[in-house]
């Protein structure tokens, strides 16, 4: 979703070039995207379309070479990666269905996403069903969680995954013996069975605990003539350094390639909204002092394709963002777009896990790393936030919500804070009869 609106602004601005070829394709994107929601469901794809050998070459070419990310990450240190790993990394894929009783347009939480003020809750409307999956290039589902009636669940292939970051699965076997009975959920998704969770009654008591707590702070609102302004600012600079190219049509497919200089935008984009800043939210924070000064000094694209008037899919090539891009390396990601995704439908043979079980493998996971299980110094190259250690008064205040000294510490140690540690002891704390 954020990508198609992202698109749809770009194609916005796009109404303001200067000639009637450039208008006409920029109506043809901005119809496409009008129409997204048009329907009752809605599938998004998000893939490495990069061959084995592409993804090879990018992580072991100039900057990438023992970068971060899960390049860099997966191959490990300086190694360069090998075959192995580059064909698990290739053909990854994110896909995200949306199915609803009405079409997605009329949904009251897509209807109120652009609203100031307005939150409503899209996990707590049974009229909208969702899916996330993360598949293998050979279409395995690694990890997956559906949103059906209220009720979530969630399934993995916890080897599969440890398969693809180089790890051995048999891992995964020696956590399920070594895990304790309060550990049993974990051991069921290790186990790969399906896991639900009743998210009116998660709902329910956070509702609860945020009686315990001070009242939150209003939300960050837009003054709607601000919004004008700054909406009208992000098209003028869209409309000077966004142009497109006319790649023909081919079986019903128009291929497009959008494109703008990289700097140019960001800088023009900086200037124009720096003087409207002052008047931003104070929850949103320090605007910054300057534009990002790292972002490459060329002319950068994606491709976008219109299937009969429908957005169907857009490519963009990563390495277009590398400081230096070196002939023949590529990195291809995909988004694709299918208007008649398939109804989501909750699995059968969920194990139903209650709200006590759910926090209790949460802080089972944060102590165990003595016994094979989550360690924060052994993350594979993860970062973990830095916040402020413990004080003995903080431990004896999240001793009093049920935490112990142990779990506080093994929580602190993995990056969360004294305020994060509380919120968890309170959400975690039954309601009152």
């Amino acid at each position: 979703m954020p990508v198609a609106v992202t698109a749809s602004v770009l194609a916005t601005g796009l109404t303001a070039c200067g000639t009637v070829q450039q208008l006409s394709a920029a109506q043809k994107v901005s119809k496409a995207f009008d129409k997204v929601g048009d329907g009752k469901s809605a599938g998004f794809t998000l893939s490495i379309a990069a061959t084995p050998e592409q993804v090879a070459a990018f992580a072991n070419t100039g900057e990438h070479k023992g970068g971060k990310g899960l390049v860099g990450s997966a191959r490990g240190g300086d190694r360069e990666m090998d075959e192995k790993t580059a064909k698990a990394i290739s053909g990854l894929s994110v896909s995200v269905a949306i199915s609803a009783d009405k079409p997605l347009k009329e949904v009251e939480a897509f209807k109120n996403a652009g609203k100031n003020g307005e939150n409503t809750d899209l996990t707590l409307d049974k009229s909208v069903r969702i899916s996330y999956l993360l598949s293998d290039r050979s279409g395995t589902a690694l990890l997956e969680y559906r949103q059906v009636d209220g009720t979530g669940y969630l399934h993995a292939d916890a080897k599969g995954l440890v398969k693809l970051v180089g790890e051995d699965p048999s891992s995964v076997d020696e956590l399920r013996k070594e895990l304790p009975e309060d550990l049993k959920p974990v051991g069921d998704v290790l186990a790969g069975k399906w896991v639900s969770i009743d998210l009116q009654s998660l709902a329910d008591q956070a509702k609860e605990s945020d009686g315990k707590k001070a009242a939150p702070g209003a939300a960050p609102t837009v003054d709607p003539e601000l919004g004008g302004q700054l909406l009208n600012s992000i098209k003028d600079v869209l409309g000077r350094t966004v142009t497109y190219e006319d790649k023909g049509k081919k079986d019903g497919t128009e291929h497009l390639w959008i494109s703008a200089p990289a700097r140019q935008l960001v800088d023009e984009m900086y200037k124009a909204v720096k003087p409207l800043s002052a008047k931003f939210p104070k929850q949103l924070g320090q605007f910054p002092d300057q534009a990002p000064s790292d972002v490459p000094d060329r002319r950068i694209g994606v491709d976008l394709y219109l299937k009969n008037g429908d957005f169907s899919s857009a490519t963009f090539d990563l390495a277009q963002l590398a400081d230096k891009v070196e002939p023949g390396v590529n990195f291809p990601v995909k988004l694709a777009f299918n208007q008649t995704a398939p109804n989501v439908q909750a699995p059968s043979d969920a194990v139903k896990l209650t709200n006590d079980q759910l926090m209790d493998a949460v802080l089972g996971l944060a102590t165990s790393g003595g016994a094979g299980g989550f360690d924060p110094e052994d993350m594979g190259g993860i970062t973990v936030p830095t916040v402020l250690p413990l004080n003995d008064p903080q431990l004896k205040e999240l001793a009093g919500l049920g935490i112990t000294e142990t779990e506080a510490l093994a929580f602190n140690k993995a990056g969360l804070s004294f305020e994060d540690i509380k919120e968890i002891a309170l959400a975690a704390t039954p309601p009152k009869a």
